[in-house]
């Protein structure tokens, strides 16, 4: 659908990227192409990323570091109050009606940054009567400020994957990036510590803000103006997604904070360390919902049967990547622990067992909770996420305590790690019986089970080549990958062929 331009904007007609449509290969060539862009600008920030993430826990070392995750994971979570749920709504409607977001965008940011701000202005007196001291209550402040504004660039982002134009958003997410990387080195050496590194962050926000509010007005000739009738609309239709949002960042994060008040800043750090290690596992999860929603709603708008073919893909391509990712995190967890931040940070390695699986549990919830929004199903995402978040503080209430009394070191966040086990099992397995059919047909439950048994042969040969220590990792992967190709798990003509429709520049031809 060709995007609206203001008669005195003639430039912004040239740049602007219409929404696909047509038939279902052509969408779903559109939305690799996209997945591609997004994911090899995903991989510049996510290496960026992770050499800093890598990097801080022996900057800092194990207390240091837990005091950092406790600010991050603290303003990520209070902070997600200010998205309103907006990101899913524009997923889903800008896809189909770009000229909608002008509507009630300006809005949106409005009562969210105000939201925001009065969050803070309660979180630190409070966090200061729970015996936070004040140096921690600064750099709580300083991230959840910074945080604000990601949640605002998170909102301009999901209008350009609404609209497919994602090439010059991931040029700035590497840009970014950088930024970053660069404040926390000069923090680092400066001397400025923790208060420096939360600024860093900060400025990388400002900085990335700046070019997407531009990328906007060209993509989109957004408009930021404010219409408190058509926002108060779309918080109306969004409060299932808002919900939803609310419980599964507090049943995803609220883990460490539980953390940091039944045990100690060093418990916290070397599960801290463990998640980020883990956290290699999601490179891809951002497309998911970046790309998917938008293309499912496309799929939709056609026919049940297109829509149906896409939940099935999906499906299929959440296998192929998330089994090898989680099983390889679980056979290498000493390996990984000891390379990334040193012998200090061993007791890491048990909680990163546990989590390992968690991530093939997270992509089969994201991809069910996006085709069930596009299935108008959304206070089923809604419901089983709530469920999650009374689950997730419950288990580890119960675990930390007795977990680190039973397992010693290491053994409050081994409890941590099994509630968000656990609790994942939940969420994912409810979202996707949700689903059924339109989840596996016959030939995707078999693949699901052929998936399933090589990763349970790999982990049990991995048993017998222990003799072999960190050379029989590449054994591991051998086996996996050839046993993978020989089964079929891997459909590797099929995965060409998406790539080369992906990287060639004509759309394919439209359904009579």
């Amino acid at each position: 659908m060709p995007l609206p331009t203001a008669p005195d904007t003639p430039a912004a007609s040239s740049s602007v990227e219409p929404a696909p449509s047509g038939s279902l290969a052509g969408d779903v060539q559109h939305a690799t192409r996209s997945a591609l862009q997004l994911g090899l600008g995903l991989l510049g920030s996510w290496l960026i990323g992770m050499a800093i993430r890598f990097a801080l826990p022996r900057w800092l070392g194990p207390e240091q570091f837990g005091v950092l995750q406790f600010a991050d994971v603290f303003a990520t979570t209070a902070m997600v109050i200010t998205t309103l749920g907006a990101d899913t709504y524009i997923r889903k409607e800008v896809a189909t009606r770009p000229g909608h977001a002008t509507e009630f965008f300006g809005g949106t940011l409005l009562v969210g940054t105000l939201l925001g701000l009065l969050v803070i202005v309660a979180a630190l007196p409070t966090l200061a009567y729970f015996g936070k001291p004040s140096t921690v209550l600064w750099i709580v402040g300083w991230v959840a400020l910074a945080q604000i504004l990601a949640n605002i660039n998170s909102l301009y982002g999901a209008l350009l994957h609404a609209v497919g134009a994602v090439g010059g958003l991931a040029s700035l997410n590497v840009a970014a990036k950088i930024v970053w990387a660069v404040g926390i080195v000069i923090a680092i050496k400066s001397g400025a510590g923790l208060t420096g590194i939360a600024q860093a962050l900060l400025v990388s926000e400002i900085a990335r803000g700046a070019v997407l509010m531009r990328l906007g007005r060209r993509h989109l000739n957004l408009r930021l103006r404010v219409d408190l009738s058509a926002t108060w609309r779309m918080m109306r239709l969004s409060l299932p997604f808002f919900v939803a949002a609310v419980a599964q960042t507090i049943y995803a994060r609220i883990d460490i904070s539980i953390l940091s008040f039944l045990a100690n800043d060093h418990e916290v750090g070397w599960y801290g360390a463990a998640s980020t290690i883990a956290g290699l596992s999601l490179l891809l999860s951002p497309i998911i919902g970046w790309v998917l929603l938008p293309l499912s709603s496309r799929a939709a708008a056609r026919s049940e049967a297109d829509l149906l073919e896409v939940s099935r893909q999906a499906m299929a391509f959440v296998l192929i990547i998330a089994v090898p990712a989680s099983l390889g995190i679980y056979l290498a967890a000493d390996e990984l622990v000891h390379l990334a931040f040193g012998a200090e940070f061993a007791p890491a390695a048990r909680s990163l067992r546990i989590i390992a699986p968690t991530f093939l549990l997270t992509y089969l919830a994201m991809v069910s909770a996006s085709l069930l929004v596009r299935l108008d199903r959304a206070w089923s995402v809604t419901w089983i996420s709530i469920g999650g978040m009374i689950i997730s503080p419950s288990l580890n209430t119960l675990f930390i305590p007795r977990f680190g009394a039973h397992f010693g070191v290491g053994g409050a966040g081994l409890g941590s790690a099994t509630a968000l086990t656990l609790t994942e099992c939940f969420t994912a397995g409810a979202m996707t019986w949700a689903l059924r059919s339109r989840a596996f047909d016959r030939p995707r439950l078999v693949l699901v089970l052929k998936t399933m048994a090589l990763a349970l042969g790999i982990i049990a040969l991995d048993h017998f080549l222990r003799p072999l220590g960190v050379w029989r990792l590449p054994v591991d992967a051998a086996l996996y990958l050839g046993t993978g190709v020989a089964l079929r798990i891997i459909d590797v003509p099929t995965l060409l062929e998406l790539v080369r429709g992906a990287l060639s520049r004509r759309r394919a031809p439209v359904a009579a």
